[in-house]
């Protein structure tokens, strides 16, 4: 009877690791598939079609998408089900407004907090990165600029603050990509980088942390730029 419990208990456990893991392939898919928008602001999310593509039952598609409303990239209603995030310049302006607050707060730890060695290191995240005027690298100096910002606010051995970061430059990668398009734009970003990486080295707090915040924050202006382009990506039929 012992040895038929430990069977049965060993499969037991390994149907819920398997299911696990099921939950988290899935969350990781439908959450790529949010980042860049492949539903449509305030689109129903057919939870049957998404199961389908996914090979998977509708548990796990729903179990994900409670899990993306918490993190901000669904909404649900009662009875309708779940929609995809709308796309404002408001919604664009207060995610940037949010990061900024985050970052100048961690410069100003990543100051007192980190050692040479590791602004160093941090440091070369960025400069380890291609040219700007290299044809056709902007996706690639998105990806860079992301990773600098990160590890900028990874020196402030603040984990609330790494956690909060993490989640939001997932929700703005599409329109951190999106502006980086722009050569202006890139040349503008080497050269705020390199301000910022000075500051950092002098441990300049605030002088820093003010950089960052101008470096980050949209302007009411810029951010209805940002979105009319990336709602004009998302639905070319009604660009023109």
């Amino acid at each position: 009877m012992t040895r038929g419990r430990n069977v049965g208990e060993k499969s037991a456990t390994t149907r819920a690791v398997r299911a696990a893991d099921s939950v988290e392939r899935v969350y990781a898919r439908i959450k790529d598939f949010a980042i860049d928008y492949r539903f449509r602001p305030g689109e129903r999310i057919n939870e049957v079609e998404l199961a389908a593509e996914l090979a998977v039952s509708r548990t796990p598609v729903r179990a994900a998408l409670n899990r993306l409303e918490r993190d901000g990239f669904v909404t649900s209603v009662p009875n309708k089900g779940f929609f995809a995030r709308e796309l404002t310049p408001e919604a664009v302006r207060d995610l940037y407004e949010l990061r900024a607050a985050i970052e100048r707060a961690a410069f100003v730890l990543a100051c007192e907090r980190a050692t040479d060695a590791e602004i160093e290191s941090a440091a070369g995240t960025w400069t380890r990165h291609s040219n700007p005027e290299d044809e056709g690298s902007w996706a690639k100096i998105a990806v860079a600029d992301e990773s600098f910002h990160m590890g900028l606010t990874r020196l402030s051995k603040n984990a609330q603050m790494i956690s909060a970061l993490e989640g939001l430059c997932s929700r703005i990668r599409f329109f951190r990509c999106i502006d980086l398009e722009s050569s202006s734009r890139r040349e503008r970003t080497y050269r705020e980088h390199d301000a910022i990486i000075g500051a950092l080295r002098r441990r300049d707090a605030a002088g820093g942390a003010s950089l960052l915040e101008k470096h980050i924050t949209l302007s009411s202006e810029h951010a209805i730029e940002v979105a009319a382009r990336g709602l004009a990506r998302l639905f070319p039929e009604t660009a023109a």
